[in-house]
C-alpha cells in the first residue's frame, strides 16, 4: 500500500504511522517486535472540521473532533503591495516518508509459505496489513531477464500458490539500457495492468539498474505509485535497496535524471547471490567496505578477517554458528540507513556515504564500453583507494592505517587501480565534484572505521596523492587481474 506523508496521514487519521526502520534490527537481534502505535497530534495551523480545512488562529480552542495537521499556511502582506491590498502566503508542507527494510532468512523469500512478497511492506499488526490480508491481491512484477532465467519459474509458482493475480514483465536491465526509454516501457505496462496506486505496489526484482528504473517509473506514474525493491545482487542488496534515490543515465552522465522517492519496502534475501559471478559479489563488497572504512570499526574488522571467504562462499553461512555473513550484511544496511534517514533528500551535501563516489562515478562512465570497463563497485573501490592515499598524504591516516585499509579492499577482491584514471581524468572529476557538490567535500578516512568531510585540498597535494596511489596500487592490481 502506498505510503503517504506524515502530514497527510495525521490529517486523515486513516493510515497509521509505520514503525522506525528496522526497529533497531528486531530489538537487537530478533527480540520481540514492537506493537503499532497511532500517530500523535499534528503541530501545524491547519485544522480539519466539518469536512473542510481552515487556518486555525493560535490560542483558539480546537473544535471537538477536529484533526490538526503538521502542515500550515501562513498569510502575510505581500512585499509588492505598494499600498494595495495584496497578500502573500507561505505554505509549509511536511514531507516525510516511512519505508521498511526487511530481512528474510536465506532462501525463504520465494517460498510460498512466506508472505513477505505480498504483505511485507506493511507493518505487522497495523490496520493496513489487516485490511490487505482480507482482500484479493494483484501484483505487477518487473524482473531483470538474467534474474528471470534463474528464478522466473519460482516467482510464478510463488504467486500462483498464493492465489495472487499477477503479470511479469521481463526486461534486459543493464547499464547500457538504463535510460528513459526503459522507464517508459515499465510505465506503459503499469497502465496496461491498471495498477491501483494505493494498494498494489509494483515489485522490482533485480539488480541496481532494475531497482532504479522501476523506482523512477513508479514515481512518475500518476505522480507516485508504490513500489517494492527485491535486490538480487550483492551490490544492490546493500546500496540501491536502502535509500530513496532512483534514476537513469542521461546525456552521458550517470543517474542524471531521477527523484528522491523511496520504496514502501525493500525485501532482503541473500539467496540470490548464489547465482552471481564472484566478480559481481566482490562488486557489492566494495560498498560494504565503504561503510566499514567510514564509520564502523566492527564491520571493518569483520571484512578484514572474513572478506576473502565471504567472497569465495558468496555470503553463504558455513554452519549454524557462522554469524559473519549475516552480521556483515546487517551492519552494512544499518550504517547506511543511519546516514541516509536524516538526510534522505541530500539537503546536506556533506555525506560520508559519498566515499568512493567523489571521482569514482566519472571513472565508471569513462571506462564504460572500453576494454578496461569497470562495474560500479569496482569504480568505487578505485576511488576509495585513491582517497585513502590522499588521506595519508594529508596526515589524516598513518601509513600503517593506509596500508591496512588498502589490504581490506584487496581482501574484498576488488581492483584498487585502473589505467583509465589518468591524472587528467582525476583533475576533471575533481572539478566536476566541486561544481556538482558546491565544493570538494571529500569524505576521507581519519582512522579505522572513522571518516570526515575535507575541503580545500590544494592541487599539488592532489597530484602528489595520485602519483603515490599509482605507485602503491598499479602493479599489484595488474597481478590480481592476471591471476583472475
Amino acid at each position: 500500500m502506498a505510503r503517504q506523508s506524515r502530514g497527510a496521514r495525521r490529517a486523515t487519521r486513516a493510515i497509521p504511522q509505520s514503525r522506525d526502520v528496522l526497529e533497531k534490527t528486531f530489538k537487537q537481534e530478533w527480540g520481540s517486535m514492537p506493537t503499532w502505535t497511532p500517530p500523535s497530534r499534528g503541530t501545524g495551523n491547519l485544522v480539519h472540521h466539518n469536512h473542510t480545512w481552515k487556518i486555525h488562529d493560535q490560542g483558539d480552542a480546537v473544535p471537538a473532533g477536529a484533526t490538526v495537521s503538521d502542515c500550515s499556511v501562513v498569510p502575510s502582506v505581500s512585499e509588492y503591495a505598494d499600498g494595495a491590498i495584496s497578500k502573500a502566503w507561505e505554505s509549509k508542507t511536511v514531507m516525510s516518508f516511512d519505508y521498511r527494510v526487511v530481512e528474510v532468512p536465506q532462501g525463504r523469500l520465494l517460498n510460498p509459505a512466506c508472505d513477505a512478497m505480498i504483505f511485507g511492506h506493511l507493518a505487522p499488526g497495523s490496520p493496513e496489513r489487516d485490511a490487505a490480508m482480507a482482500q484479493a491481491q494483484r501484483r505487477l512484477v518487473v524482473i531483470d531477464e538474467t534474474v528471470h532465467d534463474h528464478y522466473g519459474d519460482q516467482v510464478r509458482a510463488y504467486f500462483e500458490a498464493r492465489g495472487v493475480e499477477h503479470e511479469i514483465l521481463v526486461l534486459p536491465m543493464v547499464e547500457e539500457n538504463k535510460d528513459m526509454d526503459m522507464v517508459l516501457k515499465v510505465a506503459k505496462k503499469m497502465k496496461e495492468f491498471n495498477i491501483d496506486r494505493r494498494t498494489e505496489p509494483v515489485l522490482a526484482i533485480g539488480g541496481g539498474v532494475c531497482l532504479d528504473v522501476v523506482g523512477l517509473a513508479s514515481t512518475l506514474f500518476r505522480r507516485r505509485t508504490p513500489y517494492i525493491r527485491v535486490p538480487t545482487t550483492c551490490l544492490s542488496y546493500v546500496d540501491a535497496s536502502v535509500g530513496a534515490k532512483n534514476g537513469v543515465n542521461f546525456a552521458g552522465s550517470k543517474n542524471r535524471l531521477g527523484t528522491y522517492v523511496p520504496p514502501c519496502a525493500s525485501l532482503l534475501d541473500p539467496v540470490f547471490f548464489a547465482t552471481q559471478a564472484h566478480r559481481e559479489v566482490a562488486n557489492g563488497m566494495a560498498e560494504m567496505a565503504k561503510m566499514a572504512i567510514m564509520k564502523s570499526p566492527e564491520l571493518y574488522d569483520l571484512l578484514e578477517e572474513h572478506g576473502p571467504r565471504l567472497y569465495a562462499d558468496k555470503f553463504a553461512n558455513r554452519s549454524q554458528a557462522d554469524t559473519a555473513p549475516t552480521r556483515v550484511l546487517q551492519l552494512s544496511i544499518e550504517t547506511m540507513l543511519e546516514e541516509l534517514a536524516p538526510n534522505l533528500w541530500e539537503h546536506s551535501l556533506d555525506r560520508l556515504v559519498d566515499f568512493g563516489h567523489a571521482v569514482g562515478q566519472d571513472l565508471e562512465m569513462a571506462a564504460l564500453g572500453t576494454e578496461n570497463e569497470l562495474m560500479h563497485g569496482e569504480s568505487v573501490a578505485c576511488d576509495m583507494a585513491l582517497m585513502t592515499v590522499l588521506a595519508q598524504e594529508l596526515g589524516l591516516l598513518s601509513e600503517a592505517e593506509r596500508d591496512r585499509t588498502l589490504n581490506v579492499l584487496r581482501g574484498c577482491q576488488v581492483p584498487i587501480w585502473s589505467p583509465v584514471m589518468t591524472y587528467e581524468l582525476f583533475a576533471e572529476a575533481v572539478a566536476n565534484r566541486v561544481k556538482n557538490s558546491m565544493g570538494q567535500r571529500f569524505p576521507l578516512p581519519v582512522g579505522i572505521g572513522k571518516g570526515r568531510i575535507v575541503n580545500d585540498v590544494p592541487e599539488d597535494v592532489l597530484q602528489r596523492a595520485w602519483k603515490r596511489w599509482e605507485t602503491l596500487c598499479m602493479s599489484e592490481v595488474r597481478e590480481l587481474v592476471a591471476a583472475a
